[in-house]
């Protein structure tokens, strides 16, 4: 029970996390771009988390961006995994100079930090929420590719994949029908841990200010927001801050799970 303990409360925490975001509305009547008070409000019993220097309730822009924040990591991971994985399942499947070619690719691209890519992609594309995220999404999608062909190689390799080739099956066959099937369980303890990636390369993005408008409800840009005003007002950086940090340990601590359960 012990050892299922974190797994329960990162479980628990990303629940709480995809409530939030759809009860919204329901849960806070304010609206998360509008004053409701004096500016720098401290927590307390009218504004459980207190006002921003605009006036704005923090518990209202918070559960807002519980709808941001999860949906455009995941939606950057999806193109992590989407570009990644289908470059790493065709390496793995033609080989030769073709596979050649797209870890020359990947490793050429993994020369530059994934993060430092994203933001020159954010800077030639100009700034913006969805830039942000196709920014991470083409950022950690060549480590997933050079990830993913191990994976599909290690498949490539068992009894079954050379019976069937044995039988006469061709390669887009036995890819689709044997290597994805069966790498399924290691792709997705990846891509869990890929989308902690893409949720700390999100927020660090727009902690920089590239999502566009600084007004949006969103942890990164709140963290920034509050970043001035850490003496007087710490609570403003404080629970963003926290929301973000407990997401990615969560996830990180449920793609751990995953990965072990995968190796036993």
């Amino acid at each position: 029970m012990r050892r299922d303990l974190p797994t329960l409360l990162s479980a628990g925490w990303l629940l709480a996390v995809c409530v939030v975001s759809i009860t919204a509305p329901m849960i806070s009547n304010s609206s998360p771009y509008q004053p409701v008070a004096e500016p720098l409000t401290p927590p307390g019993q009218h504004f459980m988390l207190g006002t921003d220097a605009l006036g704005r309730d923090v518990w209202t822009r918070l559960v807002y961006g519980a709808r941001i924040n999860p949906g455009a990591s995941l939606l950057a991971t999806a193109i992590t995994v989407t570009i990644g994985g289908l470059s790493g399942l065709i390496a793995a499947s033609i080989s030769g100079w073709l596979d050649r070619t797209i870890m020359w690719i990947a490793n050429a691209m993994l020369a530059i930090p994934g993060l430092l890519l994203a933001m020159l992609f954010v800077a030639a594309m100009g700034p913006g929420l969805p830039t942000v995220i196709l920014a991470v999404g083409f950022g950690g999608a060549p480590g997933f590719a050079r990830l993913a062909r191990t994976i599909f190689q290690q498949v490539r390799e068992r009894g079954y994949v050379t019976a069937a080739k044995a039988l006469g099956a061709g390669r887009s066959w036995v890819a689709l029908h044997h290597l994805l099937p069966n790498a399924q369980g290691q792709l997705l303890s990846l891509a869990t841990t890929h989308f902690a990636w893409a949720f700390m390369g999100t927020t660090t993005l727009t902690f920089l200010g590239l999502a566009g408008d600084p007004s949006i409800p969103e942890w990164g840009a709140m963290l920034n927001t509050g970043r001035a005003h850490l003496i007087d007002a710490p609570w403003l950086a404080l629970f963003p801050g926290l929301a973000i940090s407990l997401t990615i340990l969560a996830v990180q601590s449920l793609g751990a799970r995953l990965a072990n359960s995968e190796s036993k």
